[in-house]
């Protein structure tokens, strides 16, 4: 792939009109009792946000190429949001946008990179775009899913339903696959990066166990990509 055909991909994303529409739509859709008073918004790129994001997809490059691949067909922009409100999110009604906050990009109270930090949250965003794009042709949900009663979830404080419950079990097993293959390479922080995949590991195992316990709200493939799921978690966890 040249540079300029990968410049079209994972391009920083300035406001826009229809990033705004998305954002006023993912805060009214916060669950009753967020603290939205300081909210969330689409903002511009910095020199310094730029930076960090074209070191997170050369540490991509490096450590899991085939996932950047994904990354590139599936995301085309991604937009910085300023305020505590969201952490991040996709919409699909602009799919192939997700949204970062910039704290995502700083160094973590813990010590974990900026550039680690941002490289999970595109792993993390643009599974949700695989996920919503391959739904479409092959669900993962039977229809009995869509009456089920919520659940409670690794990510979220709220009840979610269950197609929230499966697409957290497919982005909590590949961002621990990321940190897996992040290990692998030379790291001065290998400590905290251990530290953050025993976390995901452990909550995509919680997702894994409930959607087990519920396995007749799950098609076929919805089955399949669930021990792939358990499977790669396996290779994983130590």
């Amino acid at each position: 792939m040249r540079d300029t055909e990968a410049r079209e991909s994972l391009a920083p994303a300035e406001p826009s009109s229809h990033l705004v529409r998305s954002v006023t739509r993912a805060l009214s859709a916060l669950p009753s009792g967020a603290d939205v008073s300081e909210g969330s918004r689409v903002t511009s790129w910095q020199r310094s946000d730029r930076a960090v994001l074209d070191e997170s997809i050369a540490r991509l490059a490096a450590t899991w190429p085939l996932m950047l691949s994904e990354l590139r067909i599936g995301v085309a922009q991604v937009a910085l949001l300023e305020g505590p409100a969201i952490d991040g999110f996709t919409d699909f009604t602009t799919h192939g946008a997700i949204y970062v906050n910039r704290s995502r990009l700083r160094t973590s109270p813990r010590g974990l990179p900026g550039p680690v930090r941002c490289a999970e949250a595109l792993v993390h965003e643009g599974t949700h775009t695989r996920c919503n794009a391959a739904q479409l042709s092959a669900p993962f949900l039977t229809p009995a899913a869509d009456s089920a009663h919520p659940l409670r979830t690794p990510l979220r404080a709220d009840p979610r339903p269950v197609a929230g419950l499966f697409q957290q079990m497919v982005v909590l097993t590949r961002s621990s696959a990321l940190y897996a293959l992040l290990l692998g390479g030379d790291t001065s922080a290998a400590d905290v990066l251990d530290a953050r995949r025993a976390l995901l590991v452990k909550r995509a195992r919680q997702a894994i166990g409930t959607l087990r316990d519920r396995t007749s709200l799950l098609t076929g493939h919805g089955l399949t990509v669930l021990e792939e799921c358990a499977a790669l978690l396996r290779t994983i966890a130590v």
